[in-house]
């Protein structure tokens, strides 16, 4: 798979979720670990970002917390969009670590050589 022949799908229209697409595929070429599995995963974390980014921007103009009228009660309560930012980070760590494109998985690798480098000695 080249990665000028693949595109995020028509969906995605965030800038920052086009970008991460585009990192993705150029890390898994790197590793050469692109295929149809692992497109399918990266096209699940672009949509996160998107979302993400959607929910980013809601904070943005109504604040982290809202006011909440419901008849004659008022309260402020949390945006909703705070907490589903918290969910759709961590559902987008899970599929980062099953591309194996986390920071623990360049560090492991780091060991390896590492250890590699000290057994000439």
């Amino acid at each position: 798979m080249s990665m000028k022949t693949i595109k995020p799908k028509k969906i995605i229209k965030n800038k920052e979720a086009k970008k991460l697409f585009q990192i993705l595929i150029q890390e898994l070429e790197k590793e050469n670990n692109l295929n149809d599995r692992t497109l399918m995963i990266v096209d699940n974390m672009v949509l996160l970002e998107q979302l993400k980014q959607e929910h980013m921007e809601d904070i943005k103009q109504r604040g982290v917390m809202e006011l909440f009228k419901n008849g004659s009660q008022e309260m402020f309560r949390e945006n909703k969009s705070v907490d589903k930012i918290l969910k759709i980070v961590e559902q987008q760590r899970k599929l980062q670590a099953e591309l194996k494109l986390t920071p623990a998985s360049e560090k492991k690798v780091t060991e390896v050589v590492e250890v590699d480098d000290f057994e000439k000695f």
